[in-house]
């Protein structure tokens, strides 16, 4: 096993739970708004319509990890 297996799985796995917690939100809004006749949108998603898309919030923690990753090795390495 590498040094990197552990930070790994780790990040692998808030990756699925952040994943699964924000889709299960977005699905219950959908039933919710789907319930009602007219339920208005929320000023947040309105004036930030990613801030809530479980997509781009993966690609931000993927990035994060592969950072810390890039600068770890560069620090011990140099160029």
């Amino acid at each position: 096993m590498g040094m990197w297996t552990i930070p790994t799985i780790i990040t692998g796995v808030i990756i699925v739970f952040v994943a699964y917690f924000l889709t299960a939100g977005v699905m219950k809004k959908t039933r919710q708004r789907a319930s009602a006749t007219d339920t208005p949108i929320s000023k947040v998603v309105k004036d930030h319509p990613i801030a809530m898309n479980p997509i781009i919030i993966m690609y931000i923690i993927f990035g994060l990890f592969t950072g810390i990753m890039i600068f770890y090795y560069w620090s011990i390495y140099g160029y």
